[in-house]
């Protein structure tokens, strides 16, 4: 068990990209379509990006699932003035508030804009939250005629006490892996971390990397935790007290929806969803 523990807990949501950047870690199409500069696309997407990710969209899971949704969309990350996606954030909130509100002004620009346009929606680790929250701030005429759906990756939404989904089951598809404990339920015997086990991770991190892009985003992350871990460490310890180990933890399942699949899956999901569909005139 110490060795499982050792090798997987972390403080959730603090990895840096280590994965290919598919389409690049920035993506502005929706704020070209509100800026006058592009002109409406019937399908826009809109990506909250993991704790200290680069860019708008990060490099985990967004360049790969924007790669996903093919062409004819206007993909966007959640700026990254309204969400910094810092790791207090994370605690503090329960995902970036501030994240969240600019998740949802997006939103809300792009179909003043464009009024027929299909909206998904979607988030990985900390960014999930944001999505969640900022689908919330919606006003409900929005939700039902521009919101096709929400799609996220290792979700920890369940961790947190938080409202209802305004938009019905059928329109919500998470990915969670075995043993990603930000969304899966914890092992048999489970025992709190220690702060030696946490900073484990710091130490296999650079392991992961995959090629120069990946190696550098690495390098990164190592550099942004510590002082992040500083800003959060009352929040941190407040968590501890209240028992709510689990939002400690990220596990490396939790590293692995951009690149097995799982982004390519949920794209293929999206692109079949009726309002998206209906836009597309598919």
């Amino acid at each position: 068990m110490r060795s499982f523990i050792a090798l997987s807990i972390f403080v959730s949501g603090a990895l840096s990209a280590v994965l290919p950047r598919a389409t690049g870690d920035t993506e502005n199409g929706m704020q070209d379509v509100i800026d006058g500069t592009s002109d409406c696309l019937p399908v826009a997407a809109i990506f909250a990006r993991g704790t200290t990710e680069v860019g708008n969209v990060g490099a985990w899971v967004g360049p790969n699932i924007m790669e996903a949704l093919g062409e004819n969309v206007a993909k966007q990350g959640v700026s990254r003035d309204a969400y910094p996606a810092v790791l207090v954030d994370f605690y503090a909130e329960g995902g970036s508030n501030s994240g969240a509100q600019g998740l949802a002004d997006t939103v809300q620009s792009y179909v003043d804009k464009c009024p027929d346009a299909a909206v998904v929606i979607i988030g990985w680790s900390q960014g999930a939250l944001v999505a969640h929250k900022g689908l919330g701030l919606l006003d409900a005429a929005t939700v039902e005629k521009n919101v096709a759906g929400l799609v996220t990756f290792g979700d920890p939404w369940d961790l947190f006490d938080h409202d209802t989904m305004p938009i019905d089951e059928s329109l919500f598809y998470t990915v969670c892996e075995h043993g990603d404990l930000l969304c899966d339920e914890l092992p048999e015997g489970f025992l709190p971390p220690t702060l030696d086990q946490i900073a484990h991770m710091f130490d296999v991190l650079p392991e992961a990397a995959q090629g120069e892009a990946e190696i550098e985003a690495a390098a990164q992350g190592i550099k942004l935790i510590p002082g992040q871990l500083a800003d959060a460490w009352p929040a941190i310890k407040d968590t501890i007290a209240a028992g709510e180990y689990q939002r400690l933890m990220v596990t490396p399942q939790h590293l692995v929806y951009g690149n097995n699949g799982n982004a390519a899956e949920a794209g293929a999901w999206a692109l079949e969803l009726p309002k998206v569909k209906a836009a597309l005139g598919a």
